[in-house]
């Protein structure tokens, strides 16, 4: 019998290792998965204040749920010692616990929401200690899988996605990961360590794929957005892009999706298709679905750094200078408003949840965890952009704030920041309060605690005026301070959908339509036309609000803005940015004759 190497013989044991560990969290999963088990308990940080309190009044110790004596001290020396207290009495309440936003066992409508409430308070309680825990290394190695699966049910533990190159000539699976970064190998064999956190391994894998300087553009989109993406390409190969891109996937784009952005994708341009369905929970998949994929691109996207960007986005500064924006080097998240409408939550339940999922008192005490939203409440002499928009939202009411259409975040920073971003935008009662994933977005990361910065500047609407001094269009425009154009969503046409001029011709604007053009043939080249962007309307509000929407032109996604003398900017162009703007719209209009329908969508 032939000796083994130390080498081999050590790869021999770690893989066994592995392989149980795997086994062992499958059994945990499978475990999770009853019935007859919630994960609702009492909130387990104020349980142990007043534990504590009483315990160290009559000198008494504790068991935990794992057989360990467990910590009766209202003064910890240590995180560890905080740590491991927090999750012994979280064991001994609820041995199986786990973090399922889909859960609710209330009889009742008013009682559900009262129960998701809840559930989701502590669940973030649980998110923002994993995490601290995590970053002081106060929690021991073995327990770090067993929390993980249980933290992020949702994710596969020990699994990696399916990176198929641009050309569609390579393949890596089960565990192979292509190198993007330069390096001089191809690919590399990528294994968890269940020792180590999924976080931590994702920054391994990110790390050794893409390189230190890890930036990327990421996208997500359904088949019927394909041509929007040909055209998007075509215009970052005019721009001199070098950026790699990432479009994410969890199986459901179809090869003939692929193949189309194959073929028509510039030589300059190097694209990966990352397929993510091996890495999610078979019982979880299907929840993410149309915009909720965009939390699968940000978190499984193999960049440190991205740029995530819409099919329907239309960069006009390169993607590559968000990165230098003083708001994102401060905090490693930058975001861009939406259109400032007088829209005010549907269900009254909406802000109050929101705020009860604030730091705990036990966080306060013990991991200096501030409550983010009080805070921002306080009245401040030098309000920011981000303290305007808490108090729109808690104060005010309003829902709409954030256009996700593009943003930009280091992932290295805030991970957990996004992996909390599904339990708001997946649950069910809260995921109603806000218009897809946008607001959600912004809002794990203030119920977090992590940094984030808003561009200052208000959507606008593109166009021509008219007489009024009024923009109509679909596009939603973002400029700088100086009136400069940054990018905007909606494409180029006057109607980015190829059936909007037939829902339209005989709907709320026919008459309109009618008197304007002498048949639906000529309406529908007005539609199909480009458009000409000669200003930037930002309306003040308070003034003049947005008009236009549900029965205005191109399905009613027109949307009309203007300002009257003291009240709203209005950025002109100059010729030479107007011609700039031609010349990008060009590319964009000859990329593809295929287009977008609505009522397939």
């Amino acid at each position: 019998m032939a000796v083994l190497g130390r080498k081999p013989a050590r790869r021999i044991v770690a893989a066994v290792v592995l392989l149980a560990a795997l086994f062992s969290l499958n059994a945990v999963r499978r475990g999770l998965n009853k019935n007859s088990r919630t994960s609702l308990t009492r909130d387990v940080g104020a349980q142990l204040v007043s534990k504590w309190t009483l315990e160290n009044s009559n000198g008494r110790t504790r068991t935990n749920g794992r057989g360990n004596q467990a910590q009766s001290s209202n003064n910890f020396k240590s995180p560890e010692q905080a740590c491991s207290a927090y999750y012994d009495a979280l064991y001994a309440a609820e041995p199986s616990w786990w973090n399922d936003y889909r859960e609710n066992t209330a009889p009742s409508s008013d009682v559900a929401h009262e129960y998701e409430a809840e559930n989701l308070k502590l669940i973030f309680e649980r998110i923002r200690l994993f995490e601290a825990c995590q970053k002081g290394n106060a929690l021991p190695a073995a327990q770090i899988a067993d929390l993980d699966a249980r933290m992020f049910p949702f994710i596969r533990p020990g699994t990696t996605a399916t990176f198929t190159s641009g050309d569609l000539s390579k393949s890596y699976e089960n565990g192979a990961v292509p190198v993007v970064s330069g390096a001089p190998q191809d690919s590399f064999k990528f294994s968890f360590d269940p020792e180590t956190s999924f976080v931590d391994n994702w920054k391994r894998l990110c790390l050794k794929s893409t390189g230190s300087n890890s930036r990327g553009i990421v996208m997500s989109f359904p088949d019927v957005h394909v041509s929007l993406v040909i055209r998007l390409l075509k215009v970052l190969d005019y721009q001199g892009n070098q950026l790699p891109i990432q479009i994410i996937h969890k199986g459901d784009l179809a090869l003939e999706s692929q193949r189309k952005i194959s073929q028509s994708l510039p030589a300059s341009q190097k694209l990966w298709f990352v397929n993510v369905k091996p890495m999610l929970d078979e019982r979880f998949a299907m929840d993410f679905h149309s915009y909720r994929n965009k939390w699968l691109a940000a978190i499984f996207s193999t960049f440190q750094e991205i740029v995530f960007v819409d099919a329907d986005v239309v960069p006009i500064l390169p993607l590559q200078s968000y990165f230098t924006f003083e708001e994102y080097t401060s905090s490693g998240a930058l975001f861009f408003k939406d259109r400032s409408f007088a829209h005010k939550f549907d269900f009254p339940y909406c802000v109050p949840e929101l705020q009860s999922l604030q730091a705990t008192p036990f966080e306060a005490k013990y991991f200096d965890h501030p409550r983010a939203i009080d805070k921002q409440l306080m009245v401040s002499m030098k309000p920011t952009p981000e303290h305007n928009i808490i108090q729109s939202l808690f104060v005010g009411h309003q829902r709409h704030h954030m256009d996700s259409g593009l943003f930009v975040l280091n992932k290295s920073k805030h991970m957990y920041a996004l992996l909390a971003g599904i339990f708001l935008n997946l649950a069910p009662k809260l995921s109603r309060c806000t218009h897809g994933d946008k607001e959600s977005l912004w809002l794990a990361f203030l119920l977090t605690n992590h940094e984030y910065r808003f561009h200052s500047i208000p959507a606008s609407a593109l166009g021509k005026p008219d007489e009024s001094n009024e923009v109509c269009s679909i596009q939603v425009g973002h400029t700088n301070p100086d009136g400069s154009l940054l990018w905007f969503n909606g494409g180029f046409k006057f109607c980015k959908f190829s059936d909007g001029i037939d829902y339209d011709w005989n709907a709320y604007k026919k008459d309109e339509l009618h008197d304007r053009f002498s048949s639906i043939e000529v309406a529908r080249d007005f539609y199909e036309s480009m458009i000409s962007i000669e200003k930037a309307v930002v309306p003040d509000v308070s003034v003049n609000p947005w008009g236009g929407g549900f029965t205005d032109l191109c399905i009613g996604y027109t949307y009309c803005a203007k300002t009257s003398p003291g009240a709203g900017v209005t950025f002109t162009f100059s010729a030479e940015e107007q011609a700039s703007f031609k010349e990008i719209g060009k590319i964009w209009m000859d990329a593809t004759e295929e287009s977008v329908p609505y009522f397939s969508s």
